[in-house]
């Protein structure tokens, strides 16, 4: 096993416990789990299912291209990173859109700090991994370029929040008249 390979899996290891820490931090009990009402709990079981059949679609994809030989700029860490985070993105568009992300004991203000706060951390990492080392190597596009999808993963996420939040005030107002 080589220093990268432990450094990836360290990686790993540290975001999941920082993302323990981070759902207490942000449910308003502390609790790790989040809770949901009956509404939201179809919406996430409809957002998980669209999400399990998007990742199916990528990996079918990524076998059909590796058996007709299609070359790839992506070595395969990233690539199967890659389709994590976009089935990721399908069940948190569809969740947000839906109004099943924010959980009842999610405090709102507490998951955009920390949401900026991802955002701009993997940036950074990002960045400072590509000033140090470029983005592609030997042709192959290098692992800080998941710290960019995370970034704008995260910067996607706090948009669509704040695009639906005004969208739904604008609706409550409108209603009000």
């Amino acid at each position: 096993m080589d220093l990268k390979s432990v450094g990836i899996a360290v990686g790993l290891f540290a975001g999941i416990v920082i993302s323990i820490v981070i759902i207490c931090m942000i449910n308003k009990d502390g609790r790790f789990k989040t809770k949901y009402d009956e509404m939201q709990e179809i919406a996430r079981g409809r957002a998980y299912k669209y999400a399990f059949w998007t990742l199916v679609i990528f990996e079918a994809l990524c076998v059909v291209m590796e058996a007709f030989g299609v070359q790839h700029f992506i070595n395969g860490y990233t690539l199967q990173f890659i389709g994590v985070i976009i089935a990721v993105m399908v069940q948190v568009c569809y969740s947000i859109w839906n109004n099943a992300y924010i959980g009842l004991n999610t405090n709102p203000i507490r998951f955009a700090i920390f949401s900026v706060f991802i955002a701009i951390f993997n940036l950074m990492i990002g960045i400072g991994s590509i000033i140090r080392g470029g983005f592609i190597v030997n042709g192959t596009v290098r692992e800080t370029f998941v710290n960019l999808i995370v970034a704008v993963c995260f910067m996607i996420i706090g948009a669509e929040l704040y695009i639906k939040a005004n969208r739904d005030r604008s609706e409550s107002e409108a209603g009000e008249e």
